[in-house]
């Protein structure tokens, strides 16, 4: 068979979420606002806030953990790791070396990061499925994990559109989730200011009105270019998946491209369309909040595991942006055995195992975290669940095994820091955080 001819997508999937969240509905009221506007203006009900132990390297290492262990994936048959992040924790050194270390991935395996805004989770499993088939793998397969921490100043705009979470996937030829139809492709690319985080900020930046208008522009743009390639239209799909930072730009999304449609359709049209082959993907999202590159494929995981919904060989219109901007709309079909996710991907048991903050437990957390990502501030080890290590050798972060043995078990001896990482400082005590 023609190298070309094979069927490429994913062959597994596994999703890991920090394991706290603050209703919006407490953010809404501690802001002085009404929760209605959170609740229904955003579309959301919960978001995920990670605590100062789990950063998008732990999340991106646990969900790989899960994977690995869930399908009984032998490290030895990955030939490359690819992470798609907009929250990496060093601006040299990538996320994908990380993961590969505590997954034991074997040394002649390609690992790197890919960088651009919430389009990097979807830019690194197109790059992964191209390596796929160009046969370089000679059979091997490719890890890809979309990994990030959503951020904002207390008391902007943004704050409730925060969240966090990592979705690691195996890229092959058998593609039992997945499979990526081989249609041409269907990109755009502009050079816009519409969301931004300088490197002195651990928060983002971002217009938000002209950031949704620059969304739904390359929306059409890329929608344009896929129907007027494969001369489909949008009842070529049983669902249709929109990069969802919040769950009503989805909304506002699809509406759009029901405008697009031959002869346009009625906005209630469209509304009642919208309830069946949209909201069945966003019922995650929605109790996750903004995971930027992870959020497309959070959805994905949402359909899979939908209590009601029966997604075998479903056709999938999944469209990607990324601000600053680059976006692609991707047609893929699901896998026609649902046994090759139904709880496996340990969306429901991360959602399950969750605790609720207080808003002062919140703003804690909050300081927390940051306060890690700061120069000199990595001393602390932290003991009981705390999965990461961080110490001041050097400036050097290191991370302890238990990140990777949550969600394993038992493995070889990684809990050794690289050797040039220095002394470990002895763990201290983890606090648990306040929950309501």
């Amino acid at each position: 068979m023609d190298l070309q001819d094979r069927r490429i997508g994913i062959e597994a999937l596994a999703v890991h979420l920090p394991r706290n969240y603050l209703d919006l509905g407490v953010l809404a009221r501690a802001n002085g606002t009404d929760p209605e506007k959170y609740y229904f203006g955003l579309g959301c009900r919960r978001m995920a806030i990670p605590s100062a132990d789990e950063d998008s390297v732990v999340l991106a290492a646990r969900a790989a953990g899960t994977l690995l262990a869930g399908y009984g994936i032998e490290a030895s048959s990955i030939g490359m790791v690819l992470v798609g992040t907009e929250s990496g924790v060093d601006a040299a050194k990538p996320i994908a070396t990380y993961v590969h270390r505590m997954a034991g991935l074997p040394s002649d395996c390609r690992a790197f990061d890919v960088q651009h805004a919430c389009y990097g989770g979807m830019a690194a499993l197109r790059t992964a499925a191209n390596w796929v088939q160009s046969g370089l793998g000679r059979g091997r397969k490719a890890l890809v994990i979309a990994t990030d921490v959503a951020r904002y100043d207390v008391g902007s705009p943004g704050e409730p559109t925060q969240g966090a979470a990592a979705v690691a996937m195996l890229v092959g030829d058998e593609p039992r989730v997945l499979e990526l139809l081989p249609y041409p492709e269907a990109v755009h690319t502009a050079e816009v200011m519409d969301f931004w985080r300088p490197t002195y900020r651990s928060t983002a930046l971002a217009d938000g009105h002209y950031s949704m208008q620059c969304y739904l522009d390359a929306l059409e743009s890329c929608w344009h270019r896929f129907a007027s390639a494969t001369d489909l239209g949008l009842e070529a799909f049983d669902f249709l998946l929109y990069h969802s930072p919040f769950p009503k730009m989805a909304f506002k999304a699809h509406r759009r491209l029901c405008e697009l449609a031959p002869g346009g359709t009625a906005r209630g049209g469209a509304d009642l369309d919208w309830e069946r082959r949209v909201l069945p993907t966003l019922w995650a999202n929605i109790e996750v909040g903004n995971a930027y590159s992870a959020s497309l494929f959070v959805s994905l995981a949402g359909l899979l595991e939908h209590a009601e919904v029966d997604a075998a060989g479903a056709r999938l219109g999944l469209f990607s942006y990324g601000s600053g901007s680059c976006a692609e709309f991707v047609a893929a079909r699901v896998g026609p055995d649902a046994a090759a996710w139904r709880d496996r991907t340990g969306l429901r048991a991360a959602l399950e195992r969750r605790r609720e903050l207080t808003h002062e437990a919140y703003l804690r957390s909050r300081r927390a975290y940051e306060e890690r990502a700061r120069d000199g501030s990595f001393r602390a080890a932290l003991g009981g669940d705390g999965p990461a290590f961080c110490g001041t050798w050097n400036h050097q972060r290191v991370y302890r095994d238990s990140a990777w043995r949550a969600a394993t078990g038992p493995s070889r001896s990684l809990d050794r820091p690289p050797r040039s990482a220095g002394p470990v400082a002895a763990p201290l005590p983890h606090r648990a955080q306040a929950a309501d």
